[in-house]
């Protein structure tokens, strides 16, 4: 699967056009025996990733059209040329929940933990100062 596609995605919050291949799922590919399994989360059940080559990123496309396909199902006369607008309004408005091909730094983390805590060796909630030991 070697063949260019553009495709529509999340970077950093906001849509975004990209050129992607499509690589075989390395979920899908490991199992021995498909049948037994009937989806495979990973890939949605695609069988494939899509992957940006310049970066070799991950990315969750909600639209994507092969290059061969831009120049054959729009015609120039109607755009004057130009697809960009033609290519805009057949790829839609983006999702709210589709992942993000990079996170950021706004997004919320996960609230951090604490270890000695959960497992019953924090130091207890009336306990003032250190101790001091002889060694």
């Amino acid at each position: 699967m070697t063949d260019r596609w553009l495709i529509a995605h999340k970077v950093r919050g906001e849509a975004a056009f990209d050129v992607a291949t499509q690589i075989e799922c390395a979920e899908c590919a490991t199992w021995q025996n498909r049948d037994q399994f009937t989806y495979c989360s990973e890939c949605n059940d695609l069988k494939y990733w899509w992957i940006i080559p310049t970066s070799g990123h991950r990315a969750y496309p909600w639209w994507s059209m092969e290059f061969y396909d831009i120049f054959t199902e729009h015609e120039f006369k109607d755009y004057g040329g130009c697809h960009c607008k033609s290519i805009q309004q057949s790829a839609g408005d983006m999702p709210d929940d589709l992942p993000d091909h990079y996170t950021t730094r706004a997004e919320p983390k996960a609230p951090k933990r604490n270890l000695l805590a959960e497992i019953g060796l924090a130091k207890p909630a009336g306990m003032v100062g250190t101790l001091k030991r002889r060694i």
